[in-house]
C-alpha cells in the first residue's frame, strides 16, 4: 500500500491520505479526553470465516464476510486487494480463489460488486448506517438470545475466559462500538457507560449452552456457543446491535468474536 517504502511514516508528507496509514496506523487521538476515554483505536475492517472450511474436504465454494467502517470505506480495495493476494500466496490451507464479490444491503440481499473477471460494479457498494440497523430493535425485549458463531476471546487478569460473562461481554461492546465510532466515524456516543455497565451486571443468564473451545492454534481458542439472557436492554442495544457487525473480544478483526442477536419476550 505505500508509496514511499523508504520514508518514516511521521514525517511522511502524504499520510493523511495514505491507505495504510489509516487503517492500519491505528492512530492514537490528539485529544488527551478522548485519549482517556478511548486509548488505542482497533483495526477499522472485521472478517468472518465460515467454522466449517476444516471439515469440508470436498467444499468448492465458501463464503466469507468482511465490513468495513466508516472512514476506512473508501480503502476497501486495498483490502480486498490484499485478501486475494494472501490466497494466491498459500495462505489457504487449500488451493483456493476469490471468484466473485458483493455487497449485502438491510434485507441481507447480495448485489454484485465484482465479478470473476475483475469488472467493477462500485454503483452496487451499499454503505449501511447504524442508525437504520438500530430501528429493527425500537421495541425493547426483556429476553435476549446470544449465539457465538466463532470463539469469543475475553480476558480477566490476562488469562482467557473460559465461560461466558454478559457483563464483560457488554462492557467489552462499549469500549470496542464506542471506540470505533470516535476514530473513524468522529462520532461520540452520549450515554452514561457507567449506568450502562451497571444494568450489565444485573442481567441473569437463564440458559447457559456456552463452552470453552480449544483448538489446534491457541489464538483461535474461546468461548462458543448460546445462551439466553434477561434483564434491561434497552441502553445496551445500540452496542449489542452494532456488535453483531464488528464482532467482540480479541481477534475480533480476523474473525474471532462473531455473533448474532435474537430477540423476544417471555
Amino acid at each position: 500500500m505505500c508509496h514511499f517504502p523508504k520514508k518514516v511514516c511521521g514525517s511522511c508528507s502524504i499520510k493523511e491520505s495514505c491507505a495504510w496509514h489509516l487503517v492500519f496506523g491505528k492512530q492514537l487521538s490528539a485529544d488527551p479526553s478522548g485519549l482517556k476515554r478511548h486509548q488505542k483505536p482497533p483495526l477499522p475492517f472485521m472478517f468472518s470465516f465460515p467454522m466449517h472450511l476444516e471439515h469440508s474436504e470436498n467444499l468448492l465454494e465458501t463464503e466469507c464476510g468482511l465490513i468495513v467502517v466508516g472512514q476506512a470505506i473508501p480503502h476497501l480495495s486495498a483490502l480486498l486487494d490484499g485478501f486475494s493476494e494472501l490466497l494466491a500466496d498459500g495462505a489457504c490451507p487449500v488451493t483456493a480463489e476469490v471468484t466473485g464479490i458483493c455487497s449485502h444491503d438491510y434485507q441481507n440481499t447480495a448485489h454484485p460488486f465484482q465479478d470473476r473477471c475483475g469488472v467493477s460494479h462500485s454503483e452496487n457498494l451499499v454503505v449501511l448506517s447504524s442508525n437504520v440497523l438500530f430501528e429493527e430493535y425500537t421495541t425493547m425485549a426483556s429476553t435476549l438470545h446470544i449465539r457465538l458463531n466463532s470463539p469469543l476471546r475475553l480476558s480477566e487478569n490476562g488469562r482467557l475466559l473460559v465461560g461466558f460473562d454478559f457483563s464483560r461481554f457488554a462492557r467489552s461492546l462499549m469500549r470496542r462500538v464506542s471506540s470505533l465510532a470516535y476514530y473513524y466515524g468522529a462520532c461520540e456516543f452520549d450515554c452514561d457507560f457507567r449506568e450502562l455497565s451497571r444494568q450489565a451486571e444485573e442481567v441473569v443468564c437463564k440458559e447457559d449452552r456456552f463452552s470453552a473451545a480449544v483448538g489446534q492454534n491457541r489464538k483461535l481458542s474461546g468461548v462458543i456457543g448460546y445462551g439466553s439472557f434477561c434483564g434491561e436492554f434497552s441502553g445496551l442495544m445500540p452496542f449489542l446491535v452494532a456488535g453483531q457487525y464488528v464482532h467482540a473480544g480479541k481477534g475480533a478483526s480476523f474473525g474471532m468474536g462473531c455473533y448474532e442477536l435474537i430477540t423476544g419476550v417471555q
